[in-house]
Parts: C-alpha cells; structure tokens; sequence
C-alpha cells in the first residue's frame, strides 16, 4: 500500500513537472520570444527526448525565425523518439506544403490518409496539391471523400465547383457553388465564380446573382464586370456600356474594363471617350487586334486618317483568317484612302474586301464609285451595272438603296454614252 502511494506521488509529481513545463513553453509562445523558446523546448528535449510538446514548441520557434531547414530536422528527430507518430507526420507535413515542397509533403499525407478518419488540414493540403498538379479527377475523388466525412466544411464544396469547372462540367459546377452558397449566402468570392460560370451556360442567370449582391453593395466592381459581360452575351451592348461606365466612375481601371468600354463607346460613335480607353488598353496590350481596330476607327473618326490606316495595316498583321473582319478593315482603309483622292489605293482595298466578302453588294458601289474617278469607264459601267441588277425592287427598298440604285441607274446611261461617243 505504501508503495502504491508513493508511485502515485511520483506520478503526480511527474504531470505536475510536464504541465509546469508546457506552461512556460506556452508563456513564451505568447510573449513571441522565439530564442528564449527554443533553449528552453531544446533544454526539455535533452531531459526526455520522448516530450512531444518540447518539438513541437521548439519547430515552431525555429519556423518563426525562418530556420525552416532545422524546424524539419526537429519534427524529424521527435518522429523516431516520441510515440505519437501521427501528431509528428501531419506536423511534418504541414511544414513541407507551407515550405512548397510538395513533392514530400504528399508523401507524408497520403499516409495519413490511409487512416480511418484523417483531420480537415490533411484533406485540404492534398486536394490543394493534387489542383496545383492539375489532377483535377484525383482532387475531385478526394473531396467527395472529405465532404461524406464532413459535410459541415465549405471548403469541400467550393473546390468541387472550382474542379468541375475547369474540366468543363458546368451542371455539376453549379450544383455545388449553389449548395457552398447555402452555407455561407454573403460569400461574395463564391458568388462570382457562381455567376462566372453562368455565363457560360445562362447569362440571365448570371445577371440575377450580380442584382442581389448589387442591391446590397452598389459599388461592387467586380459584379458591376459580371454583369457588363452578361448584358454583352445576350445581345445588350447599351446596358453593357451602361455597366461599364459605372465601374469606370467608380475607379475601376482593369484591362478587360477599358477595352470593352472602349470599343463600345466606339460602336456608338463616342469617338472622344473610345479614344482615351482604347489608347490605355493598346499601351497595356498592343497584340489585342480588336483594341488595334476599333482605335484605328477612333483615330479615323476623329479625323487623324494617317493614324488610322498606321493602326488599320497593324490589326492586318496581327488578324487570323477571320475574312469577315478583314473585308471590314480593308474597306475602311478604302474610305479613308478615297477621302484623301488617292482613287488607285482606295480601289486595290475595295476590291481586296469584296473578294473577302463577295455577299456584301455595297462594296460594287464603291468598287464602281473609284473606277469612275479614275476615267475606266468600262469597269466603272461593268461595276455600277451589277450594282443595278443586284438591288431588287420587290423586296422594298431602304433610302440607302433607292439611292444608290438611282445613282447608279444614272452613271450606267452617261457611261454608256461617252463610250458610244469615243468609239
């Protein structure tokens, strides 16, 4: 009896010296006392190199003072000395996914993740690893894992959206943004990439979840962007400028802000306001032909037509095979070179944009507007007779048309004549 009380005492007396010994290691913690903490955990190691606290005290100092290399070597010694191994390899491997050594960290919580019910931290440094190795299956299977584990984690459900939308399954990515809003509704972060991928799929969509952030922060700029891209997906460019034009008052001077506000202002002929925007988005990036374009047509608007056919020629270099778009351009070079009388040139890049685009009947007009000016009356007649032919009354004509058709009608009978009269 008397020696099972004095074990007892010893023992007490043993917690007491641990407890007494955490505490100071804790006080120091606090006081944020790092070379201080680290000789007295290094002094409580020496005197039982099996005291866990002691190495965790004492890689945590060491880690504070950004000796990382010797916050490893202490975890690594407490793993082959301390009996608590799974404390010590998720503290491990803690510190090599802080430290980006993946490749070990990995090493370590795929361990832990063989165990039966392995902590949230764990779960979250592995998906995190497996996403920044683009493993977007493994990341998924992983998350589905952790959420059936527990469901309470938000975490689990916004990676599962962000997951699916990168391998292009928007269904899914939706379902599982919408479950992580019905966690937490004023997660504005989740709100975007929820609207962001509407986009995709259903504008209109995307548009209701920028009106019920905006009702609550008017001023939020990046759902005032959401819903600028939305208006222009569904066709809306007015709304769409209306947008933009709210976040420039607002400060917002991203790249994507100023080119689409100023190719917009240049589709509405606001030449002026294009022009300081379009400028702005063409120093940030010069390669971007539809900034290269539209300033070319600011330029021109406004009356700097040498500008313009400088910036015209460089959005031709930089334009695939879009033949839509470079019928356009040529055709404005055309207009620009036939306001200056240079006749020869503004008729060489007619003739390029109606081969381009041999459905748009207005460019024989103007094909047949140069060979006029420079006296080939045969080309001029030729020209100004398909003109004629391809204008049909039956289909109602607009006061362009009628116009031109009645221009041409009168240029064909005084060709005509002047032919017959030098033959």
């Amino acid at each position: 009896m008397k020696k099972t009380l004095n074990l007892l005492i010893i023992l007490s007396c043993l917690q007491f010296s641990l407890f007494a010994q955490t505490t100071e290691l804790l006080e120091l913690w606090q006081k944020k006392d790092w070379k201080t903490l680290v000789t007295a955990s290094s002094q409580q190691i020496q005197a039982n190199k099996s005291n866990y606290q002691a190495y965790y005290w004492k890689q945590y100092a060491l880690v504070e003072q950004g000796q990382n290399v010797d916050a490893l070597e202490v975890l690594k010694a407490a793993f082959k000395s301390c009996e608590n191994k799974l404390e010590i390899r998720s503290e491990l491997a803690n510190l090599y996914f802080l430290q980006g050594m993946y490749h070990q960290a990995k090493s370590e919580l795929d361990t832990l993740l063989k165990e039966q019910r392995p902590d949230f931290r764990t779960f979250e440094q592995r998906v995190l690893i497996h996403e920044f190795s683009k493993e977007r299956l493994a990341a998924i299977n992983l998350l589905h894992r952790g959420k059936n584990n527990d469901a309470s984690q938000i975490f689990y459900w916004i990676h599962l959206g962000d997951n699916y939308n990168h391998l292009g399954e928007y269904d899914d990515a939706i379902k599982f943004y919408e479950m992580a809003m019905d966690m937490n509704p004023l997660d504005y972060e989740t709100n975007s990439k929820l609207a962001r991928v509407y986009l995709k799929v259903d504008p209109e969509s995307a548009l209701d979840i920028c009106d019920l952030v905006l009702e609550k922060d008017s001023t939020n700029i990046r759902f005032i962007q959401i819903a600028a891209s939305a208006f222009i997906k569904l066709d809306k460019e007015i709304e769409a400028l209306n947008q933009y034009s709210k976040a420039l008052s607002l400060g917002d001077s991203t790249l994507n802000t100023m080119r689409n506000a100023g190719i917009l202002f240049q589709k509405f002929q606001k030449s002026d306001k294009a022009l300081k925007l379009l400028n702005k988005s063409y120093q940030i990036d010069s390669t971007d032909v539809k900034v290269v374009f539209y300033l070319a047509m600011a330029e021109t608007h406004l009356f700097k037509p040498e500008k313009g056919l400088e910036l015209f020629d460089e959005s031709l270099k930089l334009m695939q095979a879009d033949s839509s778009i470079l019928s356009i351009i040529h055709k404005e070079k055309g207009v620009i070179y036939a306001d200056k009388k240079q006749h020869q040139k503004a008729l060489d890049n007619y003739l390029i944009a109606h081969k381009l685009n041999p459905k748009k009947k207005f460019y024989l007009f103007l094909i047949a507007e140069q060979y006029d000016a420079l006296n080939r009356k045969k080309e001029a007649l030729e020209y100004y007779q398909q003109v004629f032919d391809n204008i049909d009354e039956k289909k109602g004509l607009d006061l362009l048309s009628a116009s031109i058709r009645d221009f041409s009608k009168s240029r064909i009978e005084r060709l005509k004549e002047d032919l017959f009269m030098e033959q």
